[in-house]
């Protein structure tokens, strides 16, 4: 879930054996730990090594794993910018990522809709994939990563809406009076299954109506 261990050097090791040891590789080691010197490495200094993936795609993806996700992206990958945009009824932070720093800017968002909680998981790998593929060089969807982030710049918010994903993935208890507000406002709508149906914040409100596209001209 992490991606990601500490390690103390010791005496001998290189940044190449390390990451061999963890199936790693040098370069996310070396982004990884901004302040170290790749050829004087001291012993008895703690680095995080990277290794593997922080990301699973194969399970319910509630707000507290993106939080630990985002936590593991912010060691691994010190290039992103990371904040919030504000805060959901339940007072959790909305969080933004930002990744490349180029002119042209690019807006992603996922899980406006909770019962599309599916986006969050699959845009925070893209977020993966396209920071590992910059940190080696390499390329994404046969782009040069690199040239793609010094080009543009990449703001996403990976959970619109992070109470409603909460309740259709069962991380809000069903004793709690936000849960229970949900269950009677689902009760007009019996033709749609509660909680799995729920689409709104957890105030009943779907977020995807508040957009004011008709003002605008297409």
């Amino acid at each position: 879930m992490y991606g990601y261990t500490s390690y103390v050097i010791k005496p001998g090791d290189t940044l190449y054996s390390i990451s061999n040891k963890f199936s790693s590789s040098v370069n996310r080691i070396i982004v990884a730990n901004p302040n170290i010197n790749p050829s004087n490495l001291q012993v008895g200094t703690s680095i995080i090594v990277p290794f593997g993936t922080a990301v699973q795609t194969n399970i319910s993806y509630t707000y507290d794993i993106l939080k630990m996700n985002i936590s593991s992206f912010s060691v691994i990958y010190p290039f992103l910018k990371i904040g919030h945009i504000g805060n959901s009824i339940m007072g959790k932070q909305i969080p933004f990522i930002r990744i490349g720093t180029g002119e042209k800017e690019v807006f992603y968002s996922a899980s406006i809709h909770a019962n599309e909680w599916i986006g969050s998981p699959v845009i925070m790998k893209f977020i993966e994939d396209l920071s590992l593929a910059y940190v080696n060089d390499d390329y994404i969807y046969g782009y040069l990563a690199r040239n793609i982030l010094a080009s543009t710049s990449i703001y996403i918010v990976p959970m619109c809406n992070p109470d409603g994903v909460d309740l259709v993935t069962g991380n809000i208890a069903k004793s709690s009076n936000y849960y229970k507000n949900a269950e009677k406002i689902s009760a007009r709508y019996p033709n749609i299954p509660f909680p799995s149906g729920w689409k709104a914040n957890i105030g009943g409100t779907d977020l995807n109506l508040q957009f004011p596209a008709r003002l605008g001209k297409c």
